[in-house]
């Protein structure tokens, strides 16, 4: 037995057993949780403030937009109308109009159209026709004769050719229909197998319950390509047991990244979690891919012997993976401060969510270099 001092308030309490570490109360607990959530609604509510400002803002826009378009509108019709008044008054051309009277046809003579053929006479060649214009110039408009057009001029010229020299020229019309036909196809296929070589390499991020929240920052730069499998609560054996099915249809030459362990250093012994590391290897090794280790991170709500078995593994798990063949990528260091992890002490904060899909991220853009 003995008394602890809390940390924030200073209230002293017995306690049995020695402290490891600074002891803070449950009330100022609780405290720190509640001012953490009500910055988080105040942050919310700012970023609600601010789109309703601008939402404000882009309707108050737009009805101006829309009034002083319909302002000029009346305007320009104003106007025209009072300049129809106007020539009107000038030439004397006032009517008077009755209820039941109707707007009398106007007659072609009366207006004064002058009618004419502005058109030349349309020459009947294989290559392009003849167009006259106003202007008297002449125009060339070349095209391409259909089959059907093609089969009609063989028709008109048949009376002076004969049964021999007609049947080829069928068949010449005919083979060059097909080799048009056969050579849009072959294009076709072309451009189907070039966007089929340009498919970029699968990333594969998977792991146990510590990855989950970490899609944004991993597959934010290639999302298409990307992919985080959490498997909630996985063990070594777990993950070796669904790879092939995870990574059905990867591609060629994956990248891919492991990051499990921490349950396992649970629960099971030393020899154990370096046997099922190895079967894990060995099933690897059957698909040709860029195999990468993530190391174990350090779980603080646990003693200094559960650090120490993380510690010995990372060391094991790094020759292992240098002998093997394998990339390891660690993380003791960087995960040192306690305000990395939420309540429990395993599972990882909003802090430490965002740091470690930094550095994945990273290490995904170094590796596919």
């Amino acid at each position: 037995m003995q008394m602890a001092a809390c940390g924030s308030c200073g209230m002293y309490i017995v306690l049995a057993g020695e402290l490891e570490q600074r002891y803070v109360c449950m009330k100022c607990r609780l405290i720190a949780l509640l001012e953490e959530k009500i910055k988080g609604l105040e942050m919310q509510v700012d970023t609600l403030v601010e789109f309703r400002r601008g939402f404000e803002q882009l309707m108050e826009d737009r009805q101006g937009g829309a009034e002083g378009e319909y302002s000029r509108v009346q305007e320009e019709e104003e106007v025209d109308d009072s300049e129809r008044g106007m020539e009107g008054g000038e030439q004397g051309n006032w009517k008077y109009v009755t209820v039941r009277s109707r707007p009398r046809k106007r007659r072609a003579s009366e207006g004064g159209i002058e009618l004419r053929n502005r058109f030349g006479c349309l020459d009947n060649e294989e290559e392009g026709q003849q167009v006259v214009t106003e202007a008297g110039r002449v125009r060339k408009k070349r095209r391409a004769a259909s089959p059907i057009e093609r089969g009609e001029v063989l028709m008109e010229t048949a009376q002076h050719m004969g049964p021999q020299r007609i049947e080829e020229g069928t068949r010449g019309s005919i083979r060059e229909d097909r080799n048009r036909h056969r050579s849009g196809l072959e294009g076709s296929e072309t451009r189907l197998l070039d966007r089929t070589v340009a498919r970029r390499r699968q990333v594969y991020v998977i792991g146990d319950s510590l990855l989950r929240r970490l899609d944004r920052p991993v597959t934010r730069a290639e999302p298409e390509n990307r992919r985080v499998c959490c498997l909630q609560g996985a063990k070594i054996r777990d993950v070796n047991l669904r790879l092939k099915r995870i990574l059905k249809g990867a591609g060629k030459n994956p990248l891919i990244i492991l990051h499990v362990g921490t349950n396992d250093t649970a629960r099971f012994s030393l020899e154990r979690i370096k046997g099922d590391y190895a079967r894990l290897g060995k099933t690897l090794k059957e698909i040709e891919a860029q195999i990468i280790f993530s190391g174990i991170l350090p779980v603080p709500r646990e003693g200094q012997q559960r650090a120490d078995r993380i510690v010995r593994i990372n060391s094991w798990l790094r020759e292992w993976c240098y002998k093997e063949g394998f990339g390891m990528y660690g993380h003791w260091e960087a995960f040192g401060d306690r305000q990395l992890f939420s309540r429990d002490g395993l599972h990882l904060s909003r802090e430490g969510n965002r740091l470690l899909g930094g550095r994945l991220a990273h290490l995904i853009k170094r590796a596919l270099k």
